[in-house]
């Protein structure tokens, strides 16, 4: 097995689903487990961010609209029921079974047409970005998929390929997604920081200053970036890996 990392990127106006993701792009939406079959399948994705960002986001799910689809089409005919399993503040985790499907212009589908059975599937979403990780037997003819696909894609969207070799922490990556999730507030926190240089050397930035740019309390960043910390040096020395 080899696993790849497939990247669309889409610019905006050339998908209605895409833009959504594209106006709300402080929303990652992580899929934990995926399954595609050629008449249907179900996956369970993570939604973290900010909670009027998510609130929109999760629409496109329980939309009409196919949420996979590469680029539109109207040959797509996916049929799909969503649940909501757990919902926080600023987190989602959603169910979503494909009941019915003949053809879907996903990358995932798209695959299991031109590669066969056998294939492992992981996504993330965010903003103009859609991410497939793909394992993938040894013995597929990669070039042809590459080129079928590059082949179809419309004016807007544009695909690259970000990995291609042996597998790297791809298990540990998945359990590490199911168990290991930051909470928004704080990797917004952890993100602000680091922009700001609060972790420059020397720093460029001090807690009071990241916290009026936040709009909170320092002593509600302060904790917040502890929190953060904690969680990026359980990642630093080996005991977890990062999901986003």
């Amino acid at each position: 097995m080899r696993e790849y990392i497939f990247d669309l990127n889409y610019e905006y106006g050339v998908h209605p689903i895409r833009d959504i993701f594209i106006d709300h792009s402080d929303v990652t939406v992580t899929g934990l487990d995926v399954s595609i079959t050629h008449e249907g399948g179900w996956r369970i994705e993570r939604l973290s961010g900010p909670e009027d960002a998510l609130d929109s986001v999760q629409t496109v799910f329980f939309g009409e609209r196919c949420t996979d689809c590469t680029y539109p089409t109207p040959k797509c005919d996916t049929e799909h029921q969503c649940q909501v399993l757990e919902q926080e503040a600023t987190a989602r985790t959603i169910y979503r079974h494909v009941t019915e499907m003949s053809y879907c212009s996903s990358l995932g589908y798209l695959a299991l047409q031109h590669l066969g059975k056998g294939l492992v599937f992981g996504t993330t979403m965010q903003g103009s970005s859609y991410e497939w990780r793909l394992l993938i037997p040894t013995d597929r003819d990669i070039e042809g998929f590459y080129e079928t696909l590059h082949e179809e894609l419309p004016d807007g969207i544009s695909l690259s390929v970000r990995r291609a070799g042996d597998l790297k922490r791809w298990f540990d990556r998945q359990a590490s997604e199911r168990d290991a999730k930051l909470p928004y507030e704080q990797r917004e926190a952890l993100e602000i920081a680091w922009e700001m240089g609060y972790f420059d050397h020397p720093r460029t930035a001090t807690m009071e200053e990241i916290a009026t740019k936040q709009g909170l309390a320092t002593t509600t960043l302060r904790y917040r970036l502890r929190r953060a910390q904690a969680w990026a040096t359980k990642i630093a020395l080996g005991t977890q890996h990062p999901i986003y």
